[in-house]
């Protein structure tokens, strides 16, 4: 019944907003120790152990939020009479599907161009992910697991088309 992709690559999330402070400090605490480490010369397993940290502070900085961009450019949405499907992730290969009536009402957020987000029931909180059940998530290119729709445009119609309400002309 619809086909979309999202209309915009919206790089940063709610979770985003504490990870990036600890994630500031994280990545010049590696820069200070593998300097001073360097510096003095010191054994080169301890160098190496330095530029590990940096490494992930690389990652934790910038590395996330390519990978975010890239999941974003790859991602596809797709509505059904039965079924709400999300295809791409930074493989372009994971599918998250749902059946419509196994899904709880649907929420949006609009823009005045009319385009927006979907989600079922409630958008993903913080809890969602740094709970327990989610490990690393939040570190990763989609800080949530929970069905999506990011950034669609018309995000009215096809919140209609989910819940069957016929479309106006």
């Amino acid at each position: 019944m619809w086909e979309g992709r999202p209309v915009r690559h919206r790089l940063f999330r709610a979770t985003d907003a504490l990870l990036v402070p600890f994630t500031l400090v994280w990545f010049a605490f590696a820069i200070f120790w593998e300097s001073r480490v360097t510096a003095r010369s010191a054994p080169p397993p301890l160098i190496v152990f330095g530029a590990v940290f940096v490494a992930i502070g690389v990652y934790l900085v910038a590395g996330r939020f390519v990978l975010r961009a890239i999941a974003s450019r790859r991602t596809r949405y797709v509505v059904t009479n039965r079924r709400v499907a999300s295809i791409g992730g930074v493989s372009g290969h994971r599918v998250q599907m749902a059946y419509t009536s196994a899904l709880p009402p649907p929420v949006i957020t609009e823009r005045a161009d009319g385009s927006g987000s979907l989600a079922f029931g409630a958008f993903p909180g913080l809890g969602e992910a740094f709970g327990t059940r989610n490990g690393w998530r939040a570190w990763g290119a989609e800080p949530s697991g929970a069905l999506v729709l990011w950034d669609i445009p018309d995000v009215r119609h096809v919140r209609d088309l989910v819940v069957g309400t016929p479309a106006k002309a």
